[in-house]
């Protein structure tokens, strides 16, 4: 992975965990999320008209455009679903952890990629400091925490969100080699948008203009940076491995941990800085990994 594809991922992980960190201050998650999409949809379409124009897009790189797509979907409504549940510093470690494990192995079975040992242990701390992000303490009593936590509907939407993360990784590494990534970008908010708009205006219509007045400022910070930080990802997808862009990208788990701790008091401090700390190395050995 080269020293830029890296600092590439490194800015997008800030900036997702902030994005997800507004969502989680939001007062009704599904109308916030719907409303950033639709600011996305909007902001981004002269982008989008003048790539468009100009693409020819193939019959695989619409059939990833379609499942992306869809995967968004669900995994927009999956995160909305976890934020209404649990806390920033639980959900998103375990949602963005989840990824991780299983795009490497699917990687290798799927893309026929190939991992270099740095690069085996690079996602290996990154997982295991997920692991550890996700404790109460360190104590023997909390140390299955993790596996039992799994019983609450936060940390089940948690990880279905963790699924369509490494489903649509793995699509979208496809899909960029034939599209233009600022073309695919647009379609990965666009079709969400279309699909989820019936069961907003069905089940949470009630709730989009209160959400609008109260967070227009964060809805529209966050319809630049849910596309703005994705599309530096499927930028970095192009030229490196897929398995060590997502594992790298898990580098967020660290900033959502900080501004779940500091700026909502979320406790548990000592366990999500050893994870962050383990993390970080694991950041290192990727980088390294060329």
């Amino acid at each position: 992975m080269t020293a830029t594809a890296l600092l590439i991922v490194l800015v997008a992980a800030f900036l997702h965990a902030f994005w997800n960190y507004l969502a989680k201050k939001s007062q009704n998650k599904i109308a916030f999320i719907w409303w950033f999409i639709l600011f996305a949809v909007v902001f981004y379409f002269p982008m989008f008209l003048f790539f468009f124009v100009e693409s020819k897009i193939p019959a695989v790189g619409w059939t990833c455009i379609v499942a992306t797509g869809l995967l968004h979907t669900f995994y927009f409504f999956f995160v909305g679903s976890a934020y209404k549940q649990g806390d920033l510093s639980v959900v998103y470690p375990l949602a963005r952890g989840f990824g991780p494990f299983w795009v490497p192995i699917l990687a290798v079975v799927v893309l026929r990629e190939q991992l270099s040992l740095r690069g085996v242990i690079g996602i290996a701390f990154v997982v295991v400091g997920i692991y550890v992000i996700h404790l109460k303490s360190f104590s023997l009593k909390m140390l299955f925490e993790p596996f039992t936590a799994i019983r609450n509907a936060a940390s089940i939407w948690a990880l279905l969100t963790g699924c369509t993360i490494a489903a649509y990784s793995l699509v979208d590494k496809v899909g960029v080699k034939s599209v233009n990534p600022a073309v695919y970008i647009y379609f990965i908010f666009l079709i969400p948008l279309i699909f989820l708009t019936p069961y907003v205006l069905a089940r949470e219509r009630g709730a989009l203009k209160p959400e609008w007045q109260l967070n227009k400022g964060a809805i529209m910070a966050v319809g630049f940076l849910v596309a703005f930080t994705y599309l530096l990802v499927l930028f970095a997808m192009q030229t490196s491995n897929v398995s060590y862009v997502v594992a790298v990208r898990e580098v967020s788990i660290v900033f959502s941990a900080l501004f779940g701790i500091i700026w909502l008091g979320e406790g548990h401090r000592q366990p999500r800085f050893t994870g962050a700390f383990l993390i970080a190395l694991g950041v290192i050995f990727i980088g390294l990994s060329r």
